[in-house]
């Protein structure tokens, strides 16, 4: 195990130190603070070059904090040439902002409605009326027998697996990701 590197982020030190613990593997030494302005700043104070390092690092508390943190730990990880890089984070950071969960949560908008209803008697007034059917209706964001706006949700759980990707992880291992449909997310494991 002696090429294994364990760095842990800010948002759970404890956790971090009993996972230690459990290997047998110290953690590495780094510096983690925030500069006047609020932008945070890492330090990796050990060699990370050629080794496979875990970062620990939860998706919990301050998370836009946490999230940025994991971030650049990634990024600097990658600077500093690992040859590897697993972020371990027992909560996926927005997971819960899965399209599912948002249509429970957000109310119907009737603007939608409004607009079409008013769209509709301005056509039957023109001699080019609206486009019928199922494929006019789903191209216009609506299904067939339904009158109202459809709401589009970003999905901020694919932005932070492109992200996690982009800074540089190799790997994921993550406990709760709320919702399987972020499995599909990845094009790491």
């Amino acid at each position: 195990m002696k090429n294994i590197v364990l760095l842990n982020g800010s948002s759970h030190p404890r956790l971090a130190q009993r996972i230690s613990e459990s290997l047998g593997v110290e953690l590495c030494s780094c510096k983690l603070g925030k500069f006047s302005n609020q932008e945070t700043n890492v330090e990796i104070k050990d060699s990370v070059r050629e080794k496979h390092v875990y970062i620990i690092q939860s998706g919990c508390g301050r998370v836009n904090d946490n999230l940025i943190e994991l971030l650049i730990l990634i990024q600097a990880c990658r600077m500093g040439s690992a040859r590897r890089i697993t972020v371990v984070t027992p909560l996926f950071p927005y997971s819960r902002q899965s399209e599912k969960s948002q249509r429970k949560r957000l109310p119907q908008h009737q603007i939608g409605s409004e607009i079409m209803n008013s769209l509709a008697q301005t056509a039957g007034e023109a001699s080019n009326p609206l486009p019928q059917g199922t494929f006019a209706q789903s191209f216009m964001g609506m299904t067939a027998g339904e009158g109202g706006y459809r709401q589009w949700c970003a999905r901020a759980g694919t932005l932070v697996a492109n992200l996690l990707q982009a800074a540089g992880a190799d790997h994921l291992i993550a406990m709760d990701l709320h919702d399987p449909q972020y499995q599909g997310f990845f094009q790491i494991p």
